[in-house]
């Protein structure tokens, strides 16, 4: 293999670590980042117990922001609308 692209395949791993290791999953400001039917969906499900458990932010794609049931079992991302569809992509161990 090629030193250069050996190097850059290198620097590439690098980078996304560090992008993935510096964010928090749930972000300070996130409030500020939902929409009213967003908030207004959050706010209800909050009621119930349910949770932040993280916020998806994906390059170059709208965030998706990740509840969990109070006994973690279920998942489910809040649409831009504010319905919920269930979340399925979730490695619990993952999810404290």
């Amino acid at each position: 293999m090629n030193m250069a692209i050996s190097t850059s395949m290198n620097i590439a791993n690098v980078c996304a670590a560090e992008r993935r290791d510096s964010d928090d999953p749930v972000p300070n400001n996130m409030h500020r980042l939902l929409n009213d039917d967003q908030r207004i969906a959050l706010n209800l499900k909050q009621q119930f117990g349910w949770f932040v458990a993280f916020v998806r932010r994906p390059l170059f794609q709208p965030m998706s922001v990740v509840l969990s049931n109070p006994d973690g079992s279920d998942f489910v991302s809040i649409e831009e609308d504010g319905s919920m569809r269930p979340f399925y992509n979730v490695r619990t161990r993952d999810v404290d």
